[in-house]
């Protein structure tokens, strides 16, 4: 059995989901082909040690140096995008090639593969093989309500349910979730699976991963995590100067900032760190708020113009008993909000401080990683259709193969 999986290289999370997915789903005999949007995405799975094809860079979300989503040419791009005979139809037509002989592809997340439905639907947008969405509750959300309160409500709703009968024309659909119980939500019915986000385990243990970072005895570790969207470098010395002031010794990564001295570009390893922290510091997207609960670590969240993150922390806020709740303190920080910033970043460490519990004093997460590891390998070794695939087809990219790899890469 062989899928493939194209994700989206906007946010590494799309990317990491893509590379967990494949070294899971290797255990059970299912051959995982990835698929990406830009030669940075393939780079850093290429550190993973996940050989992928970069799909084309037509395509891309705008953000600015501080993760703030530009809108007008997000929309611009994605248009052009789908319009332009040399990008969006010819990127159908070299992952249609891809797809022949494939049990189904994933979408995680791009707009052409809800344009091309399932098979035998969509006429000349219908693949070989069908589609199967994977993608967060509070994104599609925020796909949905992409025009709320910009356009009349009329076009609004319109839109709104646009996009749903496109989404729901494919052959199954994974939606990850913070509030799915540990066995998930199924409907096979329907196809329709709610999970908990899929994170890395940890591989270290806190003494091991502590010793290792020079964290002495009665010192605090700040794990902070921000992607390549934040390139402020004003950013960077306000989070290290207000850490260092708490006590923290800080683990720092983020592609955009590695220049700074707290920062590194990558760090292949970096569950271990937030499961062996004091604090985790990022913005909330699923993979950081997925971690900050089921490794019961405080989690100072980072608010920008991003809206799916913004509903993850109003979970947070509201549904502090569901099965994956951890009971781990939080705080947010607007960062466009007015007010120096490093003062705003300290205080809001120091609170956290006086309110979690030390690292060494939490339980191994391992055993509920692995657990929802194993839903997740079962429902997507059990989507393929009864239907045997056709024979397959090579993939040839009109992009050179990358070759290099670094030795480390945030998970």
């Amino acid at each position: 059995m062989r899928i493939v999986w194209l994700a989206a290289a906007d946010a590494r999370g799309h990317l990491m989901r893509a590379h967990l997915a494949r070294r899971l789903l290797a255990r059970v005999g299912v051959r995982v082909t990835l698929v990406t949007t830009s030669e940075e995405g393939r780079a850093f799975l290429a550190a993973l040690g996940a050989p992928s094809e970069v799909l084309s860079c037509h395509y891309s979300v705008a953000f600015d140096a501080r993760q703030n989503m530009a809108r007008a040419a997000t929309e611009a791009c994605v248009l052009r995008y789908i319009v332009t005979p040399s990008r969006g139809p010819r990127d159908l037509a070299r992952l249609s090639a891809l797809c022949r002989g494939a049990s189904y592809v994933v979408n995680d997340f791009h707009p052409l593969l809800l344009l091309a439905g399932a098979r035998g639907h969509g006429g000349a947008h219908a693949l070989p093989c069908p589609v199967v969405h994977v993608h967060g509750e509070n994104l599609w959300r925020a796909i949905e309500g992409n025009f709320h309160g910009r356009c009349p409500a009329l076009v609004d709703r319109g839109y709104g349910a646009l996009v749903r009968a496109l989404r729901d024309r494919a052959h199954a659909r994974i939606e990850h979730t913070f509030d799915a119980p540990f066995a998930g939500d199924r409907d096979p019915s329907r196809r329709s699976y709610r999970l908990l986000p899929l994170i890395a385990a940890p591989g270290r243990s806190a003494a091991e991963v502590r010793a290792e970072l020079g964290v002495g005895a009665g010192r605090r570790l700040a794990a902070v995590y921000l992607n390549p969207h934040f390139a402020d470098p004003a950013l960077a010395t306000a989070l290290a100067t207000a850490l260092a002031a708490e006590g923290y010794v800080v683990h720092g990564v983020a592609e955009g900032l590695a220049r700074h001295p707290c920062f590194r570009p990558y760090d292949a390893r970096f569950a271990d760190v937030a499961a062996a922290a004091d604090l985790l510091v990022s913005a909330p997207g699923m993979g950081a708020v997925g971690m900050a609960r089921l490794f019961r670590v405080p989690f100072l969240a980072l608010l920008t113009d991003q809206p799916e993150q913004r509903e993850n922390v109003r979970f947070l806020a509201s549904s502090p008993g569901t099965p994956a709740a951890s009971g781990a303190a939080f705080a947010t920080v607007e960062l466009a909000a007015p007010g120096a910033l490093a003062r705003r970043l300290r205080e809001a460490a120091a609170e956290l401080a006086a309110r979690g519990p030390r690292a060494l004093d939490r339980p191994s997460p391992a055993a509920v990683v692995s657990a929802i590891h194993g839903v997740w390998t079962d429902v997507l070794a059990g989507l393929a259709p009864s239907v045997p695939p056709a024979r397959p087809a090579r993939f040839v990219s009109n992009k050179p193969s990358n070759k290099t790899a670094t030795q480390e890469v945030h998970p």
